[in-house]
């Protein structure tokens, strides 16, 4: 049984007395209570305010990025030991973390990461594209409920070992231009305004989630040649001027590719 002396150690009376002194003086003094407590809300809430908009700076800092990737001969060096990591028939591994700062797995992870934190579009232009590992990246995508669209080469598109073929049978739209010329382009929009408005409006929402447009431009093709034995360099950026132009011109582009010859296998 509890005694009355530990209930005074416990401080249990005094906090009986302190809510009772709170009481008398709310009904003692009614409209100072009030204005007491309405600034006290208005307090906590300016409170949490400023606690929402540190996590939301916190997380846009995170997503921002404005970075230059270059691919060299000194991207291979580190390769043979983060391949002895990689699980027996998988594709290669993505590596965020190495000591050398060339490493050719790190920096596409860098476009690895961008793709996987798509929200709501992925239009990319590329001259030609067999990165398994990219192409798992544009794969999980679709499992999030990502739109895709994929503008390429008309011959390069049927390359050996093309991942634009995969993914058009996993139901992505692709579209080539029928000409002589080459379609050399290779760069990718993410969560474009543009193209996030326009799937608004086709799916009839009122409001889509916050997301942020990322541009990923440069010389390299999606390909191992590209990434592990060429010179090459691509820009990974937020730059709202530069996302703009680009998704204009992605979509000029896939308008003038719409007619049924500049469309390749669909879904089976």
């Amino acid at each position: 049984m509890v005694t009355l002396r530990q209930l005074f150690e416990k401080g249990y009376f005094g906090k009986m007395l302190s809510t009772q002194l709170i009481m008398e003086q709310i009904r003692d003094h009614p409209i100072v209570a009030t204005i007491s407590i309405a600034v006290g809300a208005v307090l906590a809430s300016e409170v949490m305010w400023k606690a929402v908009l540190y996590f939301r700076d916190k997380r846009e800092k995170a997503r921002r990025v404005h970075e230059v990737v270059c691919f060299n001969e000194l991207g291979e060096i580190c390769a043979t030991q983060h391949l002895r990591n990689c699980m027996p028939g998988s594709p290669e591994p993505v590596v965020f973390r190495c000591k050398n700062k060339h490493c050719t797995l790190r920096n596409v992870g860098k476009i690895v990461e961008q793709i996987d934190r798509a929200e709501h579009s992925i239009d990319l232009a590329i001259y030609t594209f067999t990165s398994l590992t990219l192409a798992e990246a544009f794969k999980r995508a679709l499992q999030r409920g990502v739109n895709i669209r994929i503008i390429s080469d008309g011959e390069m598109v049927y390359s050996g070992g093309s991942q634009i073929t995969t993914l058009a049978r996993f139901g992505v739209p692709v579209r080539v231009p029928i000409t002589t010329y080459m379609m050399h382009n290779k760069y990718c929009i993410i969560d474009g305004v543009e193209r996030v408005e326009e799937i608004r409006m086709l799916k009839k929402r009122k409001w889509m989630r916050p997301c942020y447009s990322i541009a990923i431009i440069g010389s390299v093709n999606w390909t191992r040649q590209g990434f592990g034995g060429n010179w090459e360099a691509c820009v990974i950026t937020h730059d709202e001027k530069l996302t703009l132009m680009l998704q204009a011109e992605f979509n000029r582009m896939w308008k003038a590719f719409e007619k049924a010859e500049n469309k390749i296998i669909q879904k089976e």
